[in-house]
């Protein structure tokens, strides 16, 4: 019997009941109760009764009770001639009787559609719950998606990484998805579903030994992550025949409430990628710092940037954020900037020795001009 459905019966029962009920499992344990300090302590009675086989156990206010024991009914709780558990009502027998015998019945008739709804579910229909789950339940009940994941094969417990891909106009998701199982590109860990916008949602399995808790180490964790879910990308579009596909990946997560965290990251990365021209992969990791700029509430930018961004004139505040996106990936060769910017070197070169002038400080020598100019591009860029 499921812990979490006899403590949302209890729930919801207690709207219209003032009786104190306890539901308690095979072993005597309290697994509910409308007495919350009473979860998880052992119930001698209901422990007697399942021993004995009786049909019920009364326990009346003038029998002699052990200390802690108090009167009141106690009735085994039977689904298709398996008893399950007890269900006990507080206070005198004779009185609560038809309160306890309609619990009972309450609670079985409960627990009986409820396996009979799992075992009519489809896997279609359970990894679509799950997905529900993972994506859009603010606080989703543990034990719930715990259940759900247990009955489709996902280990919990495995490092995963949401995957957004959008494929080229006209290839339908599921196609996709379909092909890549076919040429076992996609694991029986990893968790996957089209989207409503036609996307295909991937949360990766990592294999990766620095993946893993007591793994290889760190060296090299951040690189066999990108190789990882690099080839996975390339995998999947060879598999399903696609010559442009676009793979937006999140954060690494080992816990499945933290799912839809990397889930909103792959979706706010996504809406920064121009189309992909061939196969294309990009991480999170590489944008981190746009990322936590754009949490922030528009206040606190506004209180900390708003001054001093409108202090910089137009024609730079407009190359400033690519001019430094470029400096940093090109590792600081101005010349190589230049080349991805499509400038020439001195004009580069002069857009800095400007924001120097402006900073007191140059951000291709100073540390804390680079995070500031930086800041202040992804301010000019994120707001309204």
């Amino acid at each position: 019997m499921d812990a979490a459905m006899a403590a949302a019966f209890l729930r919801k029962l207690g709207e219209k009941l003032d009786y104190n009920v306890n539901i308690m499992n095979c072993d005597g344990i309290i697994i509910a109760s409308r007495d919350p300090a009473r979860v998880g302590s052992y119930h001698a009675a209901a422990r007697h009764l399942l021993e004995s086989g009786a049909a019920e156990e009364r326990i009346r206010p003038d029998d002699r009770l052990p200390e802690g024991t108090k009167p009141g009914l106690n009735l085994p709780l039977s689904v298709r001639e398996h008893i399950i558990g007890v269900v006990g009502v507080t206070g005198d027998p004779a009185e609560v009787a038809g309160i306890a015998y309609a619990i009972k019945t309450s609670l079985e008739s409960m627990i009986e559609l409820e396996a009979l709804r799992e075992s009519t579910m489809s896997r279609r229909s359970r990894k679509s719950l799950l997905m529900a789950y993972l994506l859009y339940e603010e606080r989703a009940p543990e034990a719930s998606v715990l259940g759900l994941a247990d009955k489709l094969g996902y280990d919990p417990g495995l490092p995963r990484v949401a995957i957004l891909i959008r494929l080229p106009a006209g290839r339908n998701a599921e196609d996709a998805l379909a092909a890549a199982k076919a040429k076992g590109v996609h694991d029986s860990q990893d968790i996957a579903s089209a989207t409503p916008d036609g996307s295909l949602l991937v949360f990766r399995r990592l294999n990766s030994p620095s993946a893993k808790p007591g793994g290889a180490g760190d060296q090299g964790h951040i690189a066999a992550y990108r190789q990882e879910i690099g080839s996975y990308c390339s995998a999947l579009a060879s598999a399903a025949d696609l010559s442009a596909l676009q793979c937006c990946a999140g954060t690494p997560q080992r816990d499945f409430s933290r799912y839809r965290g990397s889930y909103r990251q792959a979706q706010w990365l996504a809406k920064r990628q121009s189309a992909a021209a061939g196969i294309e992969t990009a991480f999170l990791f590489d944008h981190i710092h746009e990322y936590l700029i754009s949490l922030a509430p528009q206040g606190a930018l506004d209180d900390a940037l708003a001054t001093v961004a409108a202090a910089i004139p137009r024609e730079l505040s407009k190359t400033m954020r690519e001019s430094v996106a470029a400096l940093e990936a090109s590792g600081f060769n101005i010349k190589e900037a230049a080349a991805r910017l499509g400038v020439h070197r001195n004009t580069l070169a002069a857009r800095f020795e400007r924001l120097a002038g402006f900073f007191g400080a140059d951000p291709r020598s100073d540390a804390g001009a680079l995070a500031l100019a930086r800041a202040i591009g992804s301010y000019l860029e994120l707001r309204p």
